[in-house]
């Protein structure tokens, strides 16, 4: 069974007045429960856009898209496992995603394109579980992974903005966490992990003001922190046994 929603706002109004009117805001939503389910919201040229999906159940696909838009809102809630949600924001002002998945093998991928103030957060509960927050071209962005189990992997990438912010929190064991800022001018990462062997690493190139912070509690776990720019700062903070610490700065 396969559902697909589009929600476009494109009235008279905009077509008469061209690409670069806003029409009112617009509410997509979609709930679906079961197996092997498709829902998708698109929206463009709104303001206050708005757009829910909520499934249950096994192997569904979510997949929101937001474009020319303003103050607009992407939110994606699943519960089960083999499930996938993709949130894509692009040419948004103030725009902010939010992917909640409870389960294993589930997918979540987030990507934020050129606009202000953009906030991506994802938050996964379970094991064998993947995240990935994309932002480029943005001043002001802040993404957040939040992941608690075992064998989670969350990455991180943000490049050729300003003022642009990542944080990883992982509770278990297993887990991995890439965070990769490049061409950036104010960077900031920080990566929280408690269990054990776990793995973070941090990439920062090409940029200015770069901030990276990793701190792990347990033990066999790995911390490896990569700069390259200038005005670098790396901390590397480890409480516990046998864990693995690694520093390198290369300035301008």
């Amino acid at each position: 069974m396969k559902i697909t929603l589009c929600a476009l706002a494109s009235g008279l109004a905009l077509a008469f007045a061209g690409p670069t009117a806003f029409a009112a805001g617009s509410t997509g939503e979609t709930y679906q429960n079961g197996f092997n389910n498709d829902a998708a919201i698109s929206q463009s040229y709104n303001s206050d856009a708005t757009a829910y999906i909520g499934q249950e159940g096994a192997l569904n696909v979510a997949s929101a898209s937001q474009q020319h838009t303003q103050h607009s809102s992407i939110d994606v809630g699943q519960k089960g496992f083999n499930n996938t949600a993709n949130a894509s924001q692009k040419d948004t002002n103030h725009a902010t995603s939010k992917v909640e998945q409870k389960g294993l093998l589930n997918v979540a991928s987030t990507s934020q394109e050129n606009g202000n103030n953009q906030k991506a957060d994802v938050y996964q509960a379970g094991f064998n579980n993947t995240a990935s927050v994309k932002q480029s071209w943005n001043t002001g962005a802040d993404s957040k992974v939040v992941q608690e189990g075992v064998m989670n992997v969350a990455n991180t990438n943000q490049s050729f903005g300003v003022d642009q912010k990542a944080d990883v929190y992982q509770i278990g064991y297993r887990n991995t966490a890439n965070a990769t800022q490049m061409g950036n001018w104010g960077a900031d990462s920080k990566i929280v992990q408690e269990g054990a062997l776990n793995v973070a690493t941090t990439t920062q190139k090409y940029g200015i003001g770069q901030s990276a912070d990793i701190y792990q509690g347990g033990f066999n776990n790995t911390s490896t922190i990569t700069q390259t720019g200038s005005s670098l700062k790396g901390t590397s903070v480890q409480l516990g046994a046998m864990n693995v610490s690694n520093i390198t700065q290369v300035g301008w």
